[in-house]
């Protein structure tokens, strides 16, 4: 199972000229539903087409959400309509970039809340940081024990599948060791994306549907500023990219806003309509990653990822409970940052419910960085668990 799922997530989204039938719109010989128009259409405006539509859905999605009160209502509506249509064999088709775009919104808006008084007590929390950062990759090598046992994968794709690590980093990484991409990808974005549906719930449910977000009480930065911020970002953040920088999309941008602020060149927060589209862009990216194969071919592999995700999720948020008690923290901020989950929706999901995400930005970014240094001996150290739990792994059959 060497496919990467990405490449048939994104088959209709990755280049402007669009051949269906080559870009795994067909499955088994089979036209999938909703097709058929953008099939005779010229590849361009079916392109288009696509990606209109799809959007749209999120959008409509986005205000479906929050017509019925759903917490973060424009992510949560957007991945649930697009997970939707892409299961229904749609042609769903992104915004080339879309993602990133979203991401760098999120990253600056976060970067505008770095004062001094804030990186200060990062400083502090750094010990805990580090600490947590490791419990979250020791649960994340008992899930990939337990991900072994239901799925019968091998070792080194049973780490990567389960590490919390980024689910670009660790579908970069995974192939160098031998990893096989289809059943990391599988896992990683359940894990992400059932995370991002419940942690706002969760969240809820602390503090309650009436607490008001602090930031809007603080005034809007200017567009034109804004816009010469989010221009500078993404063009760092693009070549940043190409240089393999973990989280580029929403670390250059968090770095260079937090500067700006810093140096008073501008103070505030982002206007709400950009972080709105954040949302659906993000959510509508969260969405398709959901095809219809997930529900055939992949369904093993999907089950077994809900379940590996409930447990170090679950074990997660009972430790940040614990620590938050423990130490005096708001709880539903320490479990967002130590959530297994992406480090963009989870400084979003807080962001946007008004909870502290500078802090959750210093605690994902760290287990995200630990996991990538320390990538090659947690993968000897799992290799040798799964040793005593499995016995030794099957020769390879000799040529």
């Amino acid at each position: 199972m060497t496919t990467l799922i990405c490449t048939r997530t994104h088959a209709c989204s990755a280049r402007v000229m669009m051949d269906l039938h080559a870009r795994g719109c067909y499955h088994d010989d089979r036209v999938m539903h909703g097709i058929t128009t953008l099939q005779h259409m010229p590849k361009r405006a079916a392109a288009a087409l696509a990606i209109a539509l799809t959007l749209a859905g999120g959008v409509a999605g986005g205000f479906a959400a929050r017509y019925v009160h759903l917490p973060l209502p424009w992510l949560l509506g957007a991945l649930f309509t697009t997970m939707a249509l892409s299961l229904a064999g749609a042609p769903v088709r992104l915004i080339p970039w879309g993602r990133p775009a979203g991401t760098v919104v999120v990253g600056a808006s976060t970067g505008l809340q770095f004062t001094a008084t804030v990186v200060a007590k990062l400083v502090t929390l750094l010990p805990m940081i580090i600490a947590a950062a490791f419990i979250s990759t020791i649960v994340g090598a008992v899930g990939g024990l337990l991900y072994m046992r239901l799925t019968g994968i091998d070792r080194v794709t049973a780490f990567f599948a389960t590490v919390p690590g980024g689910v670009v980093e660790t579908t970069t990484i995974a192939p160098h060791y031998g990893g096989h991409l289809e059943p990391i990808m599988v896992a990683q974005t359940t894990r992400v994306a059932l995370i991002v549906v419940f942690a706002p719930f969760l969240v809820i449910s602390f503090v309650g549907g009436g607490a008001q977000n602090p930031l809007l009480a603080i005034p809007i930065v200017p567009w034109l500023p804004i816009l010469g911020l989010l221009a500078v970002s993404g063009i760092i953040a693009t070549l940043l990219s190409r240089t393999r920088s973990p989280n580029a999309w929403l670390m250059a941008p968090l770095f260079i806003a937090a500067a700006a602020s810093h140096l008073g060149w501008m103070e505030g927060r982002m206007p709400d309509v950009l972080l709105i589209a954040a949302q659906v862009l993000i959510g509508s990216a969260l969405g398709a990653h959901f095809r219809p194969e997930f529900l055939t071919r992949l369904f093993r592999l999907l089950w077994a990822s809900c379940v590996v995700v409930l447990f170090a999720a679950g074990s997660m948020a009972l430790f940040a409970a614990a620590i938050a008690w423990l130490g005096g923290y708001p709880v539903p901020t320490m479990v967002l940052a130590m959530a297994p989950a992406g480090i963009a929706e989870m400084v979003l999901t807080g962001k946007v419910l008004g909870l502290d995400s500078t802090m959750i930005a210093g605690f994902q970014l760290m287990r995200i960085i630990i996991v990538l240094i320390w990538c090659r001996t947690a993968l000897v150290l799992f290799q040798r668990a799964a040793e005593r739990a499995f016995g030794k792994p099957p020769e390879p059959p000799s040529s």
